[in-house]
Order: C-alpha cells, then structure tokens, then sequence
C-alpha cells in the first residue's frame, strides 16, 4: 500500500477522542426483521420507547441531515422518512444538540422492490429493483414530508442495480442482458443523457472516498473521479494476489482519508487507496466470518462482529486487529435466510442488534465491554446509533 497508511495511523493515534460519556446522550433506532415497526428509544433511560408502524419490515438509512432516518421497506415498495429527534439547537455563540420527540413523517415514496439506497450532501437516490428505475429525492424537502422525486432515472430494465447522487450528475447500472447482475455503470448528465460507460462484470456494492465514488465488481473495481467534471471513471482489476473465491460485496468508507474497506468472502478485508494503481490492495484475515461491520464516526477505526459473537476492533486504514470481545452475541449461522445482527456506531458507543435475543446490545468503544442490554423485543436487526451532546450551564 501507498505510505499514506502510515500517515494515517500516526494520525490514528493522535486524534483526540470524542466527547466524554458524561457529555454525550444517545438515540437508537431499531427496526424489527419480522415486524413492520421501528422504535426509538434512549438508551439508559426507563421511558417507554416511540413505535412507528411502517408498511413492511425495513432496512433503516441516516440521511445526509444525520437527523432523519429512512426506512427502505423492500417487501411492501414503501420508503418512509422518520424524524430521529436529534435536533440541533442554536444557542447564539454555540449550538447544542439536543433530544426532542421523534415523528413519523408525510406519505410513503413509492415503486417495486426499492432495495438501495445512497445520498450526496443535499439529495437521496433510491434504486427499485423492480422496475429498474432510480428516484433522486431532495433530502430537506423529504424532511417536510415532501417526498416526490426531484429526477427519474429509467435503466430499461429491472434489475438488482443502485444508483449514486453527485451534484447535477448520478452514477447508475446498466441494466444487464437476461438475468443477473449488472455488468456496467453509467455517468448520467443533468439533461438525463448518457456521458460515458465503465465495465464492472457483476457489480454488488459501493463506497465513497474523498472525491472518489468505486463498485465491486467479481474481476475488479470500478472507481470514479468525482474532482472532475463529469466524474470520469476507471476499471481496477483484482490483483493475482488476492485470496481465492472472494470479491468486494460492500465497502466502508473512512470519511476523512481516500482509503475504501471492501469485504472479500467470508472473512477476509480488502483495502484499497481509489487513487491509487492496479496493485494497491492490501487484504486482511479476519478471525471468523463476518456478520456485520461499521465505521466510527471519525472513519478510522472499525468494528466486526464475527459470526461466533465476537466483536473486533480494527484500525480501517490498515486492518490491524487492536482488540477483541467475545459473547456480545451467540453464534449465528451464515447460510442465506438467517436473520443475522447488524452494528453502528457513534461517539463512545457500538450498537448490535442480536435478533435472536430480541435485545440491542451497547458496547464501549475503547474496551468493548458491555455498556447495556437493552430488551427491545421481537427481532431487531437494521438499527441507527445517534449521539448528542449533552446541556452544561454556561
């Protein structure tokens, strides 16, 4: 790899810490695998958690405000946007963020089969898979209840496919010959026209980095320049190196460095620099298979809950495993159709839903002891973590 690795876990170990638990409240909000509902609750407190039913169960999205979560209900071809909350409170010399009742807001964002999702800083797109057609959404019009589409993008054919908001441009799949998944993607202009094409042969997955935008793909990356207008787009091969039967699937995306952390099989990382030349991989054996993962919120470390229940703790710029923790969870098995847990983070907190327990488990950051269990019932699975600031006298 590049020595900007290096640099990077210099900084790492710079970097100052996030605020004290003492200064930090926290939101959590869940929404259930088998129930069309999402709560909101506070963690630590006894007060009984907000219940939203939504229209079928869903996979929940923060929007680019960090405020509104999106609730993307694939069965029922709903996308419903809900008010976490956490709100922001100017104060005149400094801001406060603070805790207020969350709410279910305006009408449903309709179409077959919506599945992904992705945002800019001001818009969200939303790709059905069953009509192969992606929805661009003003994000602080949606906040209002307004959730019709700003831009339509028609692919011309369903499939599995996403597309991704860049300013006046977006990235999206080519819908493929016959069945499968896409093997191209297209740098859509303002006017709706094509501008240029990258192959990608059964492209799954993105992230973002820096200026750059990459696809995982079963031969290699396809990477897009966002610096330049239009962004233009390359084809980055795997590299003969790479551990055999994997490709990148998803990828997590440090948000301060142009380094992108894509997963390769069951339980290998995959490490690349988007700006770099074909060579530039670095993979990285994890314990055990992977269940879930995520970033914190500075980017630069990361979290694995493996399928034995173990949590791992990683620098994301490297992969280098920095701790451990086992029985968060009870194992869980990785054949398809299993309701496996999923993880986020904030401030000081790891969040992990445990769908057999019916609990959300908190976890401390640094030690990666249990912070809280809490009983949410049913089975939670998609959940968001949200941290406030607390109020100090002045």
């Amino acid at each position: 790899m590049k020595p900007f690795l290096t640099l990077a876990t210099a900084l790492l170990a710079a970097a100052p810490a996030v605020a004290d638990d003492d200064d930090a409240r926290y939101r959590l909000v869940v929404a259930d695998a088998e129930a069309p509902q999402v709560q909101i609750l506070n963690p630590g407190s006894d007060a009984a958690p907000a219940v939203f039913d939504i229209a079928s169960p869903a996979r929940l999205y923060l929007g680019p405000d960090g405020r509104h979560a999106w609730a993307v209900s694939r069965d029922a071809g709903q996308v419903q946007v809900i008010d976490s909350g956490v709100a922001e409170e100017d104060h005149g010399d400094h801001a406060h963020v603070i805790l207020q009742d969350p709410e279910l807001i305006g009408g449903p964002a309709t179409g077959e089969r919506p599945v992904h999702f992705n945002m800019d800083p001001s818009r969200v797109a939303i790709f059905w898979d069953g009509t192969g057609t992606a929805t661009l959404h003003d994000a602080a019009a949606a906040a209002t209840g307004d959730l019709a589409p700003v831009k339509t993008i028609e692919t011309g054919a369903p499939h599995h496919g996403v597309a991704v908001p860049l300013g006046d441009f977006t990235i999206s799949t080519v819908a493929p010959e016959g069945e499968g998944l896409p093997d191209a993607l297209a740098v859509i202009g303002p006017d709706g026209a094509e501008l240029s094409r990258v192959g990608c042969l059964n492209l799954h997955g993105e992230g973002k980095a820096g200026g750059y935008v990459a696809f995982g793909g079963e031969d290699g990356v396809a990477i897009f320049d966002t610096s330049v207008t239009p962004p233009a787009g390359r084809f980055v091969a795997y590299p003969a190196e790479a551990p055999a039967e994997g490709m990148i699937r998803t990828m997590l995306s440090p948000r301060h460095f142009t380094a992108l952390i894509g997963n390769w099989g069951a339980a290998h990382m995959a490490i690349l620099d988007p700006s770099a030349d074909a060579s530039d991989f670095n993979f990285i054996e994890l314990p055990a298979p992977r269940m879930a993962w995520a970033l914190d919120d500075r980017g630069m470390i990361g979290f694995a809950l493996l399928a034995d229940g173990r949590l791992v703790r990683f620098a994301a710029l490297t992969g280098r495993i920095l701790g451990e923790m086992g029985g968060l969870t009870d194992a869980y098995a990785m054949e398809r159709g299993v309701v496996r847990p999923m993880v986020s983070v904030a401030g000081d907190r790891v969040a992990i839903s445990d769908p057999a327990a019916g609990q959300v488990v908190l976890v401390d950051t640094d030690t990666l002891e249990v912070v809280e269990r809490l009983d949410v019932g049913g089975r939670p699975r998609s959940l968001l973590l949200l941290m406030a600031e607390a109020e100090h006298d002045h």
